[in-house]
């Protein structure tokens, strides 16, 4: 998720449960939900996918949809917008994104498939009162290792920017790493960890849990997810992929 970037503007905040749901996965598309850790994975060339969730804390609710397609080369083109109520302080926030994992950066070693990819992003806001403006920006290398079939994990590294007044604007590096697991060909199950090294711009550090429930095996399924904040509320979010689309 993603859109989003925390700030100390003169605008009155959205939630801090917001913040910390969008913010540490800033200026990056996800292309497979639940995890906010992007996979060095793209779709298929010439297939679309199509995500949607909504977070919940309280009183508040942020709904985001996310599409992406796949194209020649290993490359990957994402959108992503997100509507936010109350939005007292940012009503709404988008983003877009190319990934690319080139089939090179695909190896088997004797830990198990590892691959590698890259992925830059833009971010954008929309304060209550004004026009959709320019928020940030990002550029993570991503790393997969598959030690077996029902084992993946997930690392992505790099640097973002937030755009803004002190102190939330400046650079800051930004980690996440996911351990995800399936059980079962229908289930999904995952924890994540995501930090950065800017707190004031990009939220605390997250903790997450969630399970994907596959109603159509690769195709469509259903996430639900529980995260939270260093010190702030627990969110929940509720979401569903559908991938594939065109092949």
């Amino acid at each position: 998720m993603t859109a989003l970037l925390r700030t100390d503007r003169p605008l009155r905040r959205p939630p801090v449960w917001l913040s910390a749901a969008l913010a540490l996965c800033a200026c990056s598309v996800q292309a497979g939900r639940p995890l906010a850790t992007d996979d060095a994975a793209t779709a298929e060339a010439g297939s679309c996918l199509g995500e949607a969730w909504q977070y919940r804390a309280r009183a508040a609710r942020e709904t985001v949809r996310a599409p992406a397609g796949g194209r020649r080369g290993g490359r990957e083109l994402g959108a992503e917008h997100a509507w936010i109520r109350p939005g007292a302080g940012v009503r709404g926030s988008g983003a877009v994104s190319l990934k690319w994992v080139p089939q090179a950066a695909r190896l088997e070693t004797s830990a198990g498939e590892l691959g590698f990819g890259l992925k830059i992003a833009a971010d954008f806001e929309r304060p209550a009162g004004a026009s959709l403006r320019h928020a940030g920006s990002s550029a993570l290398a991503l790393a997969t290792l598959k030690p077996g079939p029902a084992l993946a994990l997930h690392l992505n590294v790099g640097l973002a920017r937030a755009r803004g007044d002190a102190p939330a604007a400046g650079s800051a590096w930004i980690g996440r790493a996911a351990l995800a697991w399936t059980p079962t060909p229908d289930w999904l199950v995952y924890a994540e960890a995501l930090g950065n090294g800017r707190a004031a711009a990009f939220g605390d550090t997250v903790l997450a849990t969630g399970v994907r429930r596959w109603i159509v095996p690769e195709r469509l399924g259903l996430d639900l997810t529980l995260a939270r904040e260093r010190g702030g509320p627990r969110t929940g979010g509720a979401g569903l992929g559908w991938y594939g689309i065109g092949l």
